[in-house]
């Protein structure tokens, strides 16, 4: 008996659930080299020493952004801008945070799929195609 009582349990429990009230926030940031270097947008500026250091740009633009709740087990659409956009699947989920599958798309033409982990605090960057004189960097952050 204690183990069906058990297995019941289980079963109700969400695969890959949200830790309760996480959100994720994610940006399409254009980057370029510039002479004199831009200002970098507020909303970019915990971000701006990892931007130049990875990337190797100064200059960066922020196209659009999104904060959307992540809920358990299913799949999200991550609309920052709109031609730039992101689908992000939970595969598994722990104390520390996230296991996912994301795809990053230009219009409808997938760019980049990739596994990661995304930790609390612990920004995530993507590479993204060339654009114009610069590239375009997709941020994901759990807050």
């Amino acid at each position: 008996m204690r183990r069906l009582v058990l297995a019941a349990i289980l079963l109700c429990l969400p695969l890959g659930g949200a830790m309760g009230g996480d959100r994720i926030w994610s940006a399409v940031v254009l980057a370029t080299r510039e002479t004199p270097a831009k200002p970098v947008p507020k909303k970019l500026a915990d971000f701006q020493e990892t931007l130049q250091s990875v990337f190797g740009y100064n200059s960066f633009y922020l196209l659009g952004e999104k904060t959307k709740d992540i809920t358990s087990g299913g799949t999200e659409w991550l609309v920052p801008s709109k031609r730039i956009y992101m689908k992000m699947s939970i595969l598994e989920t722990n104390t520390t945070g996230y296991r996912m599958r994301i795809e990053l798309y230009n219009n409808k033409d997938l760019l980049v799929t990739t596994e990661a982990k995304l930790a609390r605090d612990a920004p995530l960057y993507i590479r993204g195609p060339q654009w114009g004189e610069g590239q375009i960097v997709a941020i994901l952050k759990v807050r």
